[in-house]
């Protein structure tokens, strides 16, 4: 296959092969980067079993994100053969390296895997096939966790292999070998062994034959670490001999358990310790020399080797003061909770003596304006008296006079900058788009702020990252520079150096990671801090050496400290409540920080809004529900709380009591939609991976009552775009806008010319409502009427196809719900009823 074109992936050369698949790498020509395709070999009988396990490969995968993890990005087919299209990972693997040179090495890299385990069990996925070749380091010497190709999925159908015991009997826990139930802790006790092999170079557990090993494995103690490392730390031996231990319940229960003893591990291993006393050193003396003689080279020998570890001393102290490797956190640090009485607040600016902060808050109808706040408790004060839609940003001018804003002041229109007094003077427009905005802390003579996307609301020119600044009475706005390199999706998010020379950000390299990255100004020249592929949000430069971001490179969004000069980042909060914004004082004596859990409800009331009841209690986060033709059913996109720093959601049916829900997809993806068939025999879909953009969506289908997996329909679908003609065809809108018709039945797509296209009622029915601010709005199934709600309103309208005179229904049950979906009946209406958890904390004293 060398040499081919398959989709648009070029195939360079083949990378190898094992029992489940061939692997090759290729150019993927449409984003310019190399990939890994990997094919299940011809020689294989593809029975649908081996099928199965090929797919399951890729769910299993692609459900953990990680930056351990080996990423997954597709599922295709050519010629009949499936292949997953994955991260091409240029490295080596373990089993090439060990054993490692370095106990220090070596703990690293295990600290890498166990977090990679960690976030896969924490998804309910059992890798069950732990091994050295199955663990790569790349060229920056990060590691990748490779082939979840024997996962057992939570739920999933159980697949085993003929004649075979899954797995790789030398790395198998005993319970594996035996035949009993499987979980996280099997998977530790491989990592045990492959732990034991990166340190030493053997196997724990010897046997010259299959049956030998079996016993060993099953009765015998592991091989001492000590025979091989005769100078092992106590604590390794420790960690070793818990993770191999025979019985799960004997061992560490999570893979985050052995991940902290081994953190431990290293932070007491790289402290260098000092002889507390001088120690004598003897040299060759001549014979002929008298005891007086000797006794002079002794001593002169003696303060020489204690002058020479003082130098040292001073050397490494010096080293370590002019290129600091870390930043320190100050153990007697406090942290404190404010009594904020809102559980909607988006970002916290604070004030430069660190007595104040601002915030946007959202009050009970759903509407958002900006509060001033002093931090020893007094009750908040409301600035501006606007009610916008939407507030996210905030911050305060070096002499407390103003604040920027970005805001949405209307559904209609893109996010605006804007300034304020806080003595509570109307807001006044300084920028018609942008977001993040920020006063230079220098002289707040200037305001920066961030553009992105031609389309979007955050729009800009060029269509790449931009950031911008103009003076605060809005005159002389201009670009400082475009970051081309940056992805059009991800977090919007950076801050000035304190002497606003320089400029951190994150450059978002998919949407599925980020970096930071700072600019000199006056140079351009770029450097990157960080290298974890991990998701980010708010970049924060603490003080001159200091630099502050949130990071999900732990599994949970927390924020992370690193000195400006680049070096080792180190955890600042450790909370499973995702962190997504902060702030610090002048003096980087306080830093408040925004904690932020949104979620999402599913209502059912009648057509004019009565009879209103809720459906879900969870705390799940909903991006769109659809009621069944029958209206006993309900299908949903669900996905969790921290959408933003644990991205997806999958494809789910309830009866219409919100009972007994199911999903139906898996794996990383966003499902956009859904749309049942006139029958109700089928679903259509359109979802993409999380690490692909916005623009990437491809058409599914399933059945909601006999799902397998779902049937790709096309590979292009322009946003949510599709209507059912009949029970058996679709009209789907391309990228390119033209629209085709889909048989599910199969067939080539067939476009529909211009001339023959049909009249479109629901066009119609909203170029009537282009002057005004619709919040939520559903069309009826037989497309016959519109129902809608506005802006600051809660009053229910509808509009007819037929041109009859519109008419006021009902009222909307609550200001913070959105109307998504009318019954087939016209009766019933579905809304979805947006909601948060928030909370502001101070932390004093951060810093040494």
């Amino acid at each position: 296959m060398i040499g081919q074109t398959i989709s648009h992936y070029h195939i360079v050369e083949k990378l190898g092969e094992g029992g489940m698949g061939v692997v090759y790498k290729a150019h993927d020509t449409k984003l310019d980067r190399f990939v890994a395709l990997k094919f299940l070999p011809r020689q294989i009988t593809v029975s649908e079993e081996d099928k199965a396990r090929f797919l399951q490969e890729a769910r299993a995968a692609s459900a953990v994100m990680h930056p351990n993890v080996c990423v997954i990005y597709d599922i295709q087919e050519h010629e009949g053969q499936q292949f997953i299209i994955m991260e091409y990972v240029d490295g080596k693997t373990l089993r090439q390296l060990v054993p490692i040179q370095k106990t220090q090495t070596a703990i690293d890299y295990a600290i890498q895997i166990g977090e990679a385990l960690q976030e896969a069990h924490s998804k309910g996925i059992v890798h069950r096939d732990v091994k050295t070749e199955n663990i790569m380091v790349n060229s920056k010497n990060q590691i990748k966790v490779m082939d979840f190709g024997l996962a057992k999925l939570k739920g999933s159908l159980k697949l085993t292999k003929t004649s075979s015991t899954v797995g790789t009997l030398a790395y198998m826990a005993p319970e594996q070998i035996q035949g009993g139930e499987v979980d996280a802790r099997s998977d530790i006790f491989s990592f045990g062994v492959v732990l034991f092999e990166m340190l030493t170079g053997h196997m724990p557990f010897r046997g010259e034959h299959q049956a030998a090993m079996v016993y060993s494995i099953v009765n015998e103690q592991p091989e001492p670490l000590q025979k091989y490392l005769p100078e092992v730390p106590s604590e390794l031996v420790h960690a070793m001999s818990r993770a191999l231990e025979k019985g799960p319940e004997d061992r560490y229960q999570s893979s985050h358990e052995m991940v902290i003893d081994l953190r431990r591990l290293k932070k007491d291993s790289a402290r260098v310790s000092w002889p507390t006393s001088p120690v004598e050193i003897q040299l060759p003396i001549e014979a002929s020399a008298g005891a007086a003689g000797k006794g002079v080279w002794q001593r002169r020998w003696l303060w020489l080797s204690v002058l020479g570890i003082v130098v040292i001393g001073v050397v490494l102290a010096l080293l370590l003061l002019t290129n600091p490797r870390g930043v320190k956190l100050n153990p007697n640090r406090s942290v404190s909770t404010l009594p904020v009485p809102f559980t909607r607040l988006q970002y916290a600016s604070i004030s430069r003596d660190g007595n104040w902060i601002v915030f946007p808050a959202r009050d009970e109808n759903g509407k958002w304006d900006i509060y001033w706040m002093n931090i020893a408790g007094h009750e908040p004060s409301r600035i501006t008296h606007e009610r916008w839609p939407f507030g996210a940003y905030v911050d305060i001018s070096p002499d407390a006079g103003q604040v920027v804003v970005s805001c949405l002041t209307d559904i209609r229109s893109s996010m605006q900058i804007r300034v304020v007094s806080l003595q509570g003077d109307a807001s006044r427009t300084v920028a018609d788009k942008g977001y993040a905005a920020q006063w230079m802390p220098r002289d707040g003579k200037r305001i920066g702020y961030l553009r992105r996307g031609k389309d979007g609301s955050f729009g800009s020119a060029s269509g790449k990252f931009e950031v911008w600044s103009v003076n605060p009475d809005g005159s002389d706005n201009h670009i400082e520079f475009i970051d081309t390199l940056s992805h059009p999706s991800g977090p919007l998010s950076f801050c000035w150096s304190p002497d606003g020379g320089s400029i951190a950000w994150v450059r978002n390299f998919s949407p599925a990671y980020g970096e930071v990255v700072v600019r000199d100004l006056a140079t351009g020249r770029e450097r990157q801090l960080t290298s974890d592929k991990a998701i980010l949000d708010e970049v924060v430069w603490a003080t001159g050496d200091r630099i502050l971001f949130v990071s999900n490179k732990s599994g949970h969004a927390n924020l992370w400290a690193i000195p400006a000069s680049g070096g080792e980042a180190t955890e600042v909060t450790l909370g499973a409540v995702p962190v997504v914004g902060a702030k610090m004082s002048a003096d980087a004596k306080k830093l408040v920080y925004l904690q932020q859990e949104e979620f999402t409800h599913i209502w059912i009331s009648g057509l004019d809004g009565s009879d209103a009841r809720q459906l879900t209690f969870d705390y799940v986060y909903i991006d769109w529900c659809a009621f069944s033709p029958d209206g006993n059913k309900i299908a949903c996109a669900l996905g969790g709380m921290d959408r933003y720093f644990k991205p997806g959601t999958h494809l789910y049916v309830m009866d219409r009591q919100g009972k007994n829900r199911r999903e139906l997809t898996s794996g990383s993806e966003w499902v956009q939609s859904g749309i049942w068939s006139p029958d109700g025999k089928w679903i259509a879909f359109a979802s993409r991976s999380v690490a692909e953009p916005v623009d990437s969506n491809r058409l599914f289908l399933i059945q909601p009552f006999n799902p397998g997996a779902p049937k790709l329909l096309c590979n292009w679908v322009l946003g949510r775009t599709a209507s059912w003609v009949d029970d058996e065809e679709l009209f789907v809108k391309r990228r390119d806008s033209t629209l085709w018709r889909c048989s599910i039945t199969g067939g080539s797509p067939r476009r529909v010319p211009k001339d023959s296209l049909p009249g479109d009622p629901i066009a119609k029915m909203l170029e009537g409502l282009k002057d005004v601010a619709v919040w939520g709005y559903a069309i009826s199934p037989d497309k016959k009427f519109l129902v809608y709600h506005v802006q600051g309103s809660n009053e229910l309208w509808r509009v007819w196809a037929s041109g009859r005179k519109e008419e006021r229904v009902g009222q909307v049950p609550s200001g913070s719900m959105r109307l998504i979906d009318i019954r087939s009946n016209g009766k019933e209406l579905l809304w979805l009823q947006d909601d948060m958890r928030a909370k502001f904390a101070v932390v004093e004293n951060l810093f040494e």
